[in-house]
């Protein structure tokens, strides 16, 4: 599996929420697995730390909350561990801390 990891800082604009993103090749021409890998790490994901959002409807979600203090809030609305972004065919995943990079790294860690 094929990724790159950068730590995010206040240069990113979900960078308040997590500290890591996970950035998979946006070519799907020739060789590369860029959508497969992205598609395979998110399912992991999934198993590993539950249902996750897009990111922009997790940033959607946490205004409406803030907007709205009387909702009813569920602890499940907003998953704190990961989210991931598909725009502009940009494959991302992003992780809230080191924690779950390594967890993340130590899965993947086999052979390409």
């Amino acid at each position: 599996m094929k990724y790159q990891v950068t730590d995010m800082d206040r240069r990113f604009s979900h960078s308040a929420s997590f500290n890591y993103m996970l950035e998979f090749s946006k070519n799907t021409w020739g060789h590369s697995t860029g959508v497969l890998d992205f598609d395979r790490a998110r399912r992991w994901m999934n198993r590993t730390w539950g249902w996750g959002q897009d990111v922009e409807t997790r940033t959607a979600i946490k205004r409406c909350k803030m907007l709205n203090p009387a909702v009813a809030v569920q602890d499940e609305d907003i998953n704190q561990h990961w989210a991931y972004s598909v725009a502009y065919k940009d494959y991302r995943i992003y992780l809230a801390s080191e924690k779950e990079l390594a967890f993340f790294q130590l899965a993947h860690s086999g052979p390409e």
